[in-house]
């Protein structure tokens, strides 16, 4: 009796990730770049939130199925097609909607850091890319370029000078100047530049107590949520006794309402 050998058939991908330019090859794409390519619309597909420090769960995640020549196309399957395919057509409409006053604000924030990735690859290879459906019809979905990330930062933020109040948790690191600010009413550490190598230094004498920190900060649009923030200067806010300052306003004049002996007709009068 002959035993039949039993096959498993490739599957189908569910989209594919293209590098487009002139003379683009898969062998003369730094490995670097095509990871930092795919992991950009592994997010995307996963809807995963960039501001937080979570990982992809499993059964959102990306595998890449096969490699073709041409146009240096980057074929992949996901776990969760429907998914990833309904959070892929998302992000198109929000790229198309850029020039539209009312556009989705809450879906770009949530996918800026890895189109950024994606315009940033782009500009270091020098191409475009471009991510596109897989299946009966091949669709295009959308393609970015290096330039899209100015078009996107100029309708998502705007910058200025401020001052933010916080607790020093971390100075320094692997990237030299950096600060980590607990500020009140942020769920998240805020991780800010430093200005210089001196400033990372007396920052390092304060850790784990509270500065107002000085410095440009660049916030998204109407939500007025900190995106960026690089430290100048700063100083340790001074906290004064409760007591001793409620005391003082008495004296500076607040006492007189003790005079009044209706303060709510009193106001009436006054409007």
């Amino acid at each position: 009796m002959v035993k039949k050998k039993t096959t498993t058939a490739k599957p189908a991908a569910t989209f594919e990730v293209r590098f487009l330019g002139s003379d683009v090859l898969p062998e003369k794409i730094p490995l670097r770049s095509v990871s930092d390519a795919l992991s950009a619309v592994q997010d995307l597909a996963s809807a995963r939130d960039s501001f937080e420090e979570t990982q992809v769960s499993p059964e959102k995640s990306i595998r890449l199925l096969a490699v073709r020549r041409g146009s240096a196309t980057y074929q992949c399957l996901a776990r969760a097609p429907r998914e990833a395919i309904a959070n892929l057509v998302r992000v198109a409409a929000i790229l198309a909607s850029l020039d539209d006053e009312h556009e989705n604000e809450d879906g770009l924030v949530a996918a800026f850091r890895p189109l950024k990735s994606l315009c940033d690859v782009a500009g270091s290879v020098g191409c475009s890319l471009q991510v596109r459906l897989v299946g009966r019809e091949t669709k295009e979905l959308f393609t970015v370029q290096k330039e899209d990330y100015q078009r996107i930062s100029d309708r998502l933020f705007m910058t200025g000078e401020t001052t933010v109040v916080g607790v020093v948790e971390r100075v320094g690191g692997a990237t030299g100047m950096r600060c980590l600010l607990r500020v009140p009413g942020r769920t998240r550490l805020l991780y800010c530049d430093v200005e210089s190598e001196d400033l990372v230094r007396r920052l390092g004498q304060h850790l784990y107590e509270q500065i107002a920190a000085t410095g440009t900060a660049t916030w998204i649009h109407r939500s007025w949520r900190i995106h960026e923030f690089k430290i100048k200067d700063f100083t340790q806010p001074r906290l004064g006794n409760l007591i001793e300052a409620l005391t003082e306003l008495r004296n500076a004049g607040l006492s007189a309402w003790d005079d009044i002996t209706d303060p709510e007709t009193f106001i009436q009068g006054l409007r």
